[in-house]
């Protein structure tokens, strides 16, 4: 007996699985986006715990025009005299209630055209809901409360020196 001849298979689109494979990209490049971002402001829950939601504070910190501060002759800046403390690398911590304190550092110390100083920090990891917030640069700060809502959505200015 002979085997029956089978039909012939349809024609291939051209491109069809250049497409198939681009959707596979696509949609797998849109889950780990979505994860890194759930991922960014929720911590997982470990141990019967619940999951905790984070926020991260981001600012700046200027030595004000009175402020004494040395400049390095390429734009940078730091802290002299009181605030000898105050250059690249200083600790920022967000005192948060009794929990935990995370810790950023002041980056890009820059001499600005007002004759200030200015650092930028950010902070993550801050947990949510435990208001009030204490702000600590170096070692100094923490007299200014804050709510959450004053430490999200836009960045936080410290004067320093004035």
């Amino acid at each position: 007996m002979q085997p029956s001849p089978t039909a012939p298979a349809p024609p291939r689109r051209a491109g069809s699985r250049a497409v198939t494979a681009g959707l596979a990209l696509l949609f797998g490049a849109v889950a780990a986006v979505a994860g890194a971002a759930v991922a960014r402001h929720a911590t997982v829950a470990v141990a019967g715990q619940p999951a905790t939601t984070t926020f991260v504070v981001s600012g700046a910190v200027l030595l004000d025009a009175q402020a004494t501060f040395r400049t390095d002759g390429r734009g940078g800046c730091a802290g002299t005299d009181d605030l000898v403390d105050i250059r690249d690398g200083t600790p920022v911590v967000i005192a948060a209630g009794a929990g935990q304190l995370p810790v950023g550092q002041l980056t890009d110390g820059r001499v600005l055209t007002d004759g200030t100083c200015r650092f930028w920090f950010a902070v993550r990891g801050v947990p949510a809901g435990h208001a009030p917030y204490r702000i600590l640069v170096g070692s100094r700060g923490g007299d200014t409360a804050y709510t959450e809502a004053d430490l999200t959505g836009a960045l936080v200015t410290l004067h320093l020196g004035g």
